[in-house]
């Protein structure tokens, strides 16, 4: 839990200065961006400015160039007071004061306003304060022709405390979506990428401790094979000695005998199966027929067959024969252990689907809801002489052939073990 905990506060802290560093940059763009448009907002004016030089209006000026023809939107020159003196486009018709004038800053007062409904920029300058008279006009005659002939630019202009212009700036505005819609969508990636980074190295923590666990199994599963087979020779020897014993002693010694023969069975078939845990489940997949087999271990384990005549249809299924016998024994086992008649024990095989399913069938006591959950579990028995590995060597098998295995109770009394494996041609 701690390392979760930490793991996650470590993510938490990289994407925040993932972040940050992302916001840095992101700023710095946008703050060239508006550095560029100002630049070019400053070069238009000048532009304009030269082009009032030779025409009379602002609306020749900008006729003149065809750079201020794409650019220019509006302008309008105002007063002190807010009133509009001269306006071309669609300037508003009068622009608010400020009030006092000393208030102004000793140098121009240049305003910046974005507008992108119309992807344009509004540039308001304001006179200083404090700004001195214009002188009338004195000079030679050529001097006084030009100021003449250029009344506009030189009379008009010095009148205007306001100017304002809109400028049209489509590559700023463009560089402006792009980037609001960049960020949002890298900060996304940033999170998604240290999301999965986590992810990576919880799974590969997780698969080295597995790996670890499994260098663990496979040491102790050859540790238990080995014991398992080694276990069979003393327990043959068990066996013959006891039956030497049972011939020359009276009969009063056989129940004796009988129980060291018992328990010397039940030691050999626990190593058996213990031996059937461990060895490779898929063994050598071939075309089985569940429903022979069946009644084989019916006609050796109850000595009659336990196929009843409704799974008469020959079905097949891919699986280890010796495997899949294994299985069936197990279970009808199982269903004589569970208090049973012999005779209430069935199996019944039918099609479902591409599925083959195999109920094997009993009347016993049934198995609890507490134990449900367990019933598949090594080693856990609710028998006193059971080994409570039988279900799970075939709970292992059945999911080594591509099937499923489960437990309910039938209605009436008893289980209903059913195996469901996928289906092949006969």
């Amino acid at each position: 839990m701690k390392k979760h905990l930490a793991s996650i506060g470590l993510s938490i802290l990289i994407f925040a200065l993932l972040s940050g560093v992302n916001v840095i940059i992101f700023r710095g763009m946008t703050a060239k961006n508006r550095l560029e448009s100002r630049n070019d907002g400053e070069h238009t004016l000048n532009l304009l400015f030269s082009s009032l030089r030779d025409h009379e209006d602002f609306g020749k000026a900008i006729e003149a160039i065809q750079e201020l023809k794409r650019k220019v939107l509006s302008i309008g020159l105002y007063a002190a007071d807010g009133t509009s003196i001269f306006s071309w486009g669609d300037s508003p018709a009068s622009y608010p004061s400020d009030g006092d004038q000393n208030s102004r800053p000793e140098g121009p007062d240049r305003i910046y306003i974005d507008n992108p409904r119309r992807d344009s920029i509004i540039m308001v300058f304001r006179s200083p304060k404090n700004r001195p008279p214009q002188p009338p006009p004195r000079g030679s005659d050529d001097r006084a022709r030009e100021r003449k002939e250029h009344a506009f630019f030189f009379d008009t202009l010095s009148k205007a405390d306001t100017t304002y212009l809109e400028v049209v700036q489509t590559q700023f505005w463009q560089r402006e979506r792009i980037q609001s819609v960049l960020f949002p969508l890298i900060e996304a990636a940033i999170a998604a990428m240290i999301a999965f980074v986590r992810f990576l190295i919880i799974r590969n923590s997780e698969y080295r401790t597995r790996i670890e666990e499994q260098k663990s199994l496979v040491v102790l599963g050859t540790a238990a094979s080995t014991l398992a087979h080694e276990i069979k020779n003393p327990l043959m020897a068990i066996r013959l000695q006891a039956s030497i014993i049972e011939k020359g002693f009276p009969e009063g010694t056989k129940r004796e005998i009988g129980i060291i023969t018992s328990e010397v069975e039940r030691l050999a078939m626990l190593a058996n199966h213990v031996n059937d845990y461990l060895r490779d489940p898929s063994g050598f997949p071939a075309r089985v027929d569940p429903g022979e087999i069946a009644r084989e271990v019916g006609m050796r384990l109850c000595g009659r067959s336990l196929v009843r005549e409704t799974a008469a249809a020959r079905f097949c299924i891919l699986m280890d024969p010796e495997r899949f016998r294994s299985v069936l024994e197990n279970l009808v086992q199982n269903a004589l252990e569970s208090g049973t008649d012999g005779d209430e024990v069935a199996v019944e095989i039918q099609k479902a689907g591409g599925s083959i399913q195999i109920d094997v069938l009993d009347r016993g006591r049934g198995i609890e809801a507490e134990n449900k959950k367990r019933a598949f579990d090594p080693f856990f028995t609710t028998k006193s002489k059971g080994t409570g590995i039988g279900l799970a060597i075939c709970e292992r098998f059945v999911h080594a052939a591509g099937g499923t295995i489960s437990l309910e109770n039938r209605s009436g009394g008893g289980v209903r073990t059913r195996i469901e494996l996928p289906g092949v041609e006969a």
